[in-house]
């Protein structure tokens, strides 16, 4: 069943229970006399509607606790609709829209609710005119058959819209009964006051419990801003010490959205004229990462400033999506460049203080963020020859020493040792920098030559070793001859030291060894694939292939 037919369904069948309920049970009567009590009975359940008491995921109402006495002073026809108009403008204030579908729903489900528990009272005896000790009974019921209710009907819509498992669905079970019964524990207290003592009494339990529920609310606010800063200097040491981009950006998206209930985490970063995502947590849908790609594209300027969007109903680009609140935190990753921390959240968790924690955050990731690249950028030095832009002798044999150990029982693994014919001579007559386009060409042809998981590096000088996993000696040999066959018919343009342009052509040797059929270790992997180049290919007279073959 729908979501909307669900809702049309619950409201007329609550809204036929309670007329049925109050039409057929006597209802209080009440004058102007009463104004006065009504409105201070509206203003404290307004007061516990709007300021309800949360701490982590948990929220306690103390609604229920006013709506006890309304019921019973008032009827059930007030408190239904007292409830409902107070229901609407708390949810209009907290979301600043009105979804006509969740207001039918939710309007549906506390008509059910109480026109089920209020049935309850009267079967079991409860009078609107008796004192609360000949209705306790009838409220104590009064106050399960609205938990349970309360719960089915809950059940009810989760079940059919997300097929929710009922163990998944009880998980709370225990908190909420808990505060339920704090509630009406309280909503009694209020009763027998009213009843000692009037409006007085009223007011008497009234302003210290509005003052407890402030005192609490400034209370949970400092408990989350330590809570915050905890985890902000916990994950800024983290990020501080990381020096690979992106782990650093990892560790962000996966921490990050722990601090709230429900947010999604996405680090954004500016390439050239678009805004591309680096980072995403592990539960964020694809659509929501797309909303803030182009959120940002239309809404990034040139101020840079963290800032948090509450009203994300009103953006089109989150329209069709249930978001309510957006945080964004700029950092500068190069000058003229930036990066974007995001936050999406379906709650309005954040605040001030969530905007001052990660911005916080963001400086330290903007400047974590310089620090890896510039790590990045030595450690590629160190390992890249910046002539060809290929790695060089050390990247090389740690990169041989890992396929090696990757492999499993018998499968093969070769390596080609590659030495220019000649080479001395092109740098003898043509100079060091026509040596030195020869070298950059020739590795783009050795790179065209090779299979994706293939890899070349320069060994050192004029020669070149190329690693092919998987490959046996059948396989080598056929790359290796695809190498000396491209190299053997190009043509390179160099200029000599006159500056004269000139086409020349070379030749290479290669070697050839495999594993397991030569050896088992990579060192003397190497040695065999020289002994085949020297021995079989230059000895035998250039440009050919040769494999090692045991003496």
């Amino acid at each position: 069943m729908s979501f909307q037919r669900l809702a049309i369904g619950t409201i007329l069948l609550g809204a036929l229970l309670v007329s049925v309920v109050a039409a057929t049970n006597a209802q209080p009567t009440f004058g102007l006399a009463d104004s006065s009590i009504l409105l201070v009975l509206i203003a404290f359940y307004a007061f516990t509607e709007f300021f309800p008491l949360k701490r982590l995921q948990h929220t306690i109402s103390l609604s229920s606790s006013v709506e006890l006495l309304i019921f019973l002073k008032f009827g059930l026809i007030p408190v239904v609709l007292i409830s409902q108009v107070l229901i609407s403008v708390s949810r209009w204030a907290n979301e600043k829209k009105l979804d006509l579908w969740k207001i039918m729903a939710n309007g549906g489900m506390f008509l059910v609710l109480s026109g089920g528990s209020a049935s309850v009272f009267y079967l079991m005896g409860g009078s609107h005119s008796a004192a609360l000790f000949h209705n306790l009974l009838p409220l104590l019921t009064y106050i399960l058959a609205h938990f349970v209710l309360n719960y089915l009907l809950l059940f009810i819509f989760l079940r059919n819209l997300s097929g929710i498992r009922l163990k998944d669905f009880l998980s709370d079970a225990k908190f909420d009964l808990i505060s339920s019964l704090f509630a009406a524990s309280l909503g009694l207290l209020v009763i027998l006051l009213y009843e000692g003592d009037g409006l007085y009494g009223l007011l008497a339990i009234g302003i210290p419990m509005i003052l407890c529920v402030y005192v609490f609310k400034l209370f949970n606010d400092v408990w989350r801003s330590n809570a915050l800063f905890r985890n902000l200097a916990a994950l800024t040491g983290i990020v501080s010490g990381e020096l690979a981009v992106s782990a650093l950006s990892r560790q962000v998206t996966q921490e990050l959205p722990k601090w709230f209930q429900a947010a999604h985490c996405v680090i954004f970063m500016q390439s050239n004229s678009d805004i591309v995502p680096l980072s995403v947590s592990a539960d964020c849908p694809e659509d929501a990462v797309a909303a803030m790609r182009e959120y940002l594209i239309r809404t990034s300027g040139p101020s840079r400033m963290p800032y948090l969007a509450k009203r994300l109903s009103e953006e089109p680009e989150f329209t069709p999506l249930s978001y309510r609140a957006l945080l964004v935190t700029p950092f500068l990753t190069e000058p003229g460049q930036f990066g974007y921390c995001c936050l999406l959240s379906n709650e309005n968790e954040f605040d001030s203080t969530s905007l001052d924690a990660t911005a916080i955050l963001a400086n330290q990731l903007g400047v974590s963020y310089r620090n890896a690249m510039r790590y990045e950028h030595v450690e590629k030095q160190s390992l890249y020859d910046e002539l060809t832009q290929l790695p060089n002798h050390r990247f090389c044999e740690r990169r041989l020493r890992e396929e090696v150990e990757r492999l499993h029982g018998s499968a093969p693994l070769s390596l080609l040792l590659i030495d220019l014919d000649h080479f001395k001579q092109i740098n003898d007559r043509y100079g060091h920098l026509a040596g030195n386009t020869v070298l950059r060409s020739l590795a783009r042809t050795f790179e065209n030559c090779l299979r994706n998981n293939d890899f070349v590096s320069r060994y050192g000088g004029e020669e070149f070793i190329v690693v092919l996993p998987g490959a046996d000696k059948e396989i080598a040999l056929t790359i290796a001859e695809k190498i000396r066959a491209s190299v053997a018919s190009k043509k390179i343009t160099v200029s000599d030291m006159d500056n004269v342009l000139s086409q020349i052509s070379l030749t290479v040797s290669i070697g050839v060894a495999t594993i397991p059929d030569d050896t088992e270790d990579e060192q003397q992997l190497l040695r065999f694939a020289d002994r085949a180049m020297y021995y079989g290919a230059k000895q035998a007279g250039r440009n050919r292939v040769a494999a090692y073959e045991i003496d």
